[in-house]
């Protein structure tokens, strides 16, 4: 059983190896989708052995039925193309701003429910959205003598939208089971999000892999980090804390990244995109606050109707 407090310490392990996955990405003399591509392949030989014993231990037709195979695929697909995006926001506005910039996922999962579902979204998405525009503009440097960061920024922002995309086909093609098999999902999402982002590549013409080997042993510390140690501490952290904790200690990987590039690639934003950083944080976490609540809200009016009609 993971205890609150080790549940606490292995999240803040996992979003501070998220926060430096960007700033790893940073230095890696590649095409932005070469590397997506690279980080996912290159991950899957290190996920075999936890693929492995999954599969000894589980009903694969309870496990991963159709259903759930097929939304691997797709969600990966998705997870593709959120990291050929990432990293080219990474590229051009820095691994700290583009980070956070992914926090729009918070606001793109209830519109996507919305559209798909036509489920209600939360009220306080009225206010939300306005708020995290704002500290968008200011991430983007519209007060800056330098001008704005267009296009890092609306590469950021589609990133997160992916992520969001993605994190919506995982859920809904979850299997309901007790034995779930992680892993082996990681490895059909990592096998799919791979070949997406190498056509990526291949339409815009950056499809060249790398010659230089401290390029390679780069790559491979990154498909560990950012795959395999980032997924695992955050699922096992996850089951030892509440919900409301996980939303806000997810929202430090953008911290975590803003204060190593300041440190190690000294690049400092300015104040006013420090001020929109703020401002998008702590939209996000608004976000997920507001919607746990109203999670908890909806669950408990189930309870009670339940006793109710008893």
């Amino acid at each position: 059983m993971v205890t609150a407090r080790k549940g606490t310490l292995l999240v803040i392990a996992g979003t501070s190896a998220l926060g430096g996955t960007s700033l790893l990405i940073s230095t890696i003399p590649a095409d932005p989708s070469v590397i997506a591509a690279l980080r996912c392949f290159l991950a899957v030989p290190m996920l075999l052995p936890m693929v492995v014993w999954e599969l000894r231990r589980i009903d694969r037709s309870v496990t991963l039925p159709r259903r759930t195979v097929v939304g691997a695929l797709v969600a990966g697909a998705a997870l593709g193309v959120d990291y050929s995006l990432w990293n080219t926001s990474i590229g051009l506005v820095g691994p700290g701003i583009a980070t956070v910039l992914l926090n729009i996922q918070l606001i793109a999962l209830p519109l996507i429910a919305w559209l798909v579902e036509r489920a209600r979204p939360m009220r306080q998405l009225a206010l939300i959205i306005p708020l995290m525009f704002l500290g968008v503009v200011l991430t983007a440097g519209a007060f800056d003598v330098g001008g704005i960061q267009l296009g890092g920024v609306l590469a950021g922002l589609a990133a997160g939208t992916a992520y969001a995309i993605y994190l919506a086909v995982i859920r809904r093609t979850a299997p309901a089971t007790a034995k779930p098999a992680p892993f082996t999902v990681l490895a059909l999402v990592c096998l799919s999000a791979g070949a997406a982002a190498s056509l990526a590549a291949l339409v815009t013409g950056g499809l060249h892999w790398p010659q230089e080997p401290s390029t390679w042993v780069k790559l491979l510390a990154l498909a560990f980090l950012g795959q395999v140690v980032v997924f695992w501490c955050l699922n096992v952290g996850m089951t030892g804390i509440s919900e409301t904790a996980t939303s806000t200690l997810l929202l430090l990987p953008g911290v975590f990244a803003l204060g190593l590039a300041a440190v190690v690639l000294r690049e400092i934003p300015t104040p006013w995109q420090l001020l929109g950083c703020a401002v998008i944080i702590v939209g996000a976490w608004w976000a997920s606050s507001a919607s746990h609540r109203a999670h908890r809200s909806r669950r408990a009016r189930g309870l009670g109707s339940d006793v109710t009609e008893e």
